[in-house]
């Protein structure tokens, strides 16, 4: 475990992200390797049905994320102040909430999967196998948020190390379930969605039987259940605080996605699965970002527990810095790699109009990670202070923007808008947090 309230800053911080960076990393390669093998051994519908409903799915993981993060933000500060009975009622907290919320999330999801589908206007052609990818996936999101919610509070104590483990093995398994389903029993798309569900499975219970056997602090007794009103009001404060600005921000994405399956029925599926290949790439590309933004919320929350805020500041510029080095990084490739990127998704047989219509999205949107790593990370660090309006507002306007491209926007220019939409959007995010942040930093030091 890693104590960020002492010490040097930026080298026990690169430490701390690079197994969370390989880790997304690890995860993302997965799943464009799922989207690969959807793409060249079943057909262009089964991509283009996965790219349409996924986005739900990732929703209703967004929601759990978010929260299991904002527990995970109170766990930290707790353990930075040390004060350890105080950590353990939070961590109590936190697997009873976790439970509840995903168990909900889950009925809902099962209950209502036809209507949330024809809300996003899944065109008809795609609907049978959207319908089936998600259902599956949707009834295995327990044991999503398990794995998540015991990883979440690793590295509120500092370890990222084993969080990185238990997600190689969960690769690994997807990996070796994906080509027995589709490959060899010839699946489909259930065969790509069984297959992540008994990996995460498999992966959850490795992350519980490690947790419980060698961090004796994540051993609860019955009676420590008895949780405190002021703790669990910080714990569904910050959790769902974290969790609505996630969740603004996917929610945006499925209305987002719904426009691009209008724009699909009418210029046909072939649209939806270059956009598909172009996206996976794209999101490939955020990967620092979200693993930057990770550790800022682990690295500031145990600052802000300990009251070392001039650290805080060092170690947010440190982390923006390298993160910009590795966008860099990724505009040349878009550059240089990108039109053998998608096609290694969509096949080079798939046609001109898909594989432009990925490359198009991804060449467009890669500048703009810039702007977007600022946002994510600056995001993190302002709930690791427990300013959570300042960032749902910024996930408000990019809901608003999503809803306006949309509506209107999207209509009536037609797909330049998809590719322009989210770039604008973190621009526009970015020039809301950076001063929030560097202002309520400032009262911090005053007080």
């Amino acid at each position: 475990m890693t104590d960020f309230t002492k010490g040097r800053i930026v080298r026990p911080l690169i430490l701390f992200a690079v197994p969370v960076l390989l880790g997304i990393v690890f995860q993302r390669l997965y799943n464009v390797f799922d989207t690969m093998l959807v793409g060249r051994f079943i057909d262009k519908t089964a991509l283009a049905a996965v790219g349409a409903s996924g986005i739900i799915f990732n929703l209703f993981i967004t929601i759990c994320n978010g929260f299991s993060n904002g527990f995970g933000i109170v766990i930290g500060q707790k353990y930075g102040a040390g004060n350890q009975i105080e950590l353990k009622k939070a961590i109590a907290g936190t697997y009873l909430f976790a439970i509840i919320i995903s168990v909900t999330l889950t009925a809902l999801g099962i209950i209502f999967i036809n209507p949330i589908l024809r809300l996003i206007q899944v065109p008809e052609e795609l609907f049978p196998q959207a319908r089936t990818y998600l259902l599956i996936l949707t009834m295995g999101l327990v044991l999503t948020v398990i794995y998540n919610v015991f990883t979440n509070i690793l590295r509120a104590f500092g370890d990222s190390v084993m969080p990185l483990v238990f997600l190689i093995v969960s690769v690994a398994l997807n990996f070796g379930f994906d080509v027995l389903f589709i490959v060899v029993l010839k699946m489909g798309v259930a065969g790509t969605a069984i297959a992540t569900v008994i990996a995460q499975g498999i992966s959850a219970l490795l992350t519980i039987l490690f947790s419980l056997t060698r961090r004796p602090v994540m051993r609860i007794k019955l009676s420590e259940f008895k949780i405190p009103a002021g703790i669990i009001r910080e714990l569904l404060s910050q959790g769902a605080a974290m969790s609505l600005m996630f969740t603004v921000v996917d929610i945006g994405s499925v209305v987002l996605q719904a426009g691009i399956n209008a724009l699909g029925g009418k210029l046909g599926s072939d649209l939806i699965a270059g956009y598909t290949a172009g996206r996976k790439y794209l999101e490939l590309g955020m990967i620092p970002g979200g693993a930057f933004a990770v550790s800022s919320a682990s690295f500031v929350g145990q600052n802000y527990g300990a009251k070392q805020y001039g650290r805080i500041k060092k170690g947010i510029i440190a982390l923006i810095l390298i993160s910009w080095i590795c966008a860099t990084a990724a505009l040349f490739i878009s550059i240089f790699a990108g039109r053998l990127l998608i096609t290694s998704i969509t096949g080079k047989d798939a046609g001109d109009f898909v594989i432009n219509t990925g490359l198009k999205y991804l060449r467009i949107g890669v500048p703009f990670y810039y702007a977007l790593y600022v946002l994510v990370i600056i995001r993190s660090s302002l709930q690791g202070i427990n300013q959570k309006l300042l960032p749902l507002v910024a996930s408000g306007i990019e809901l608003l923007v999503k809803i306006l491209a949309t509506a209107w926007l999207i209509p009536a220019l037609g797909y330049i808008m998809v590719c322009i939409a989210e770039p604008i959007i973190w621009v526009l995010g970015m020039l809301w947090v950076a001063p929030a942040f560097l202002i309520s930093l400032k009262k911090l030091n005053k007080e």
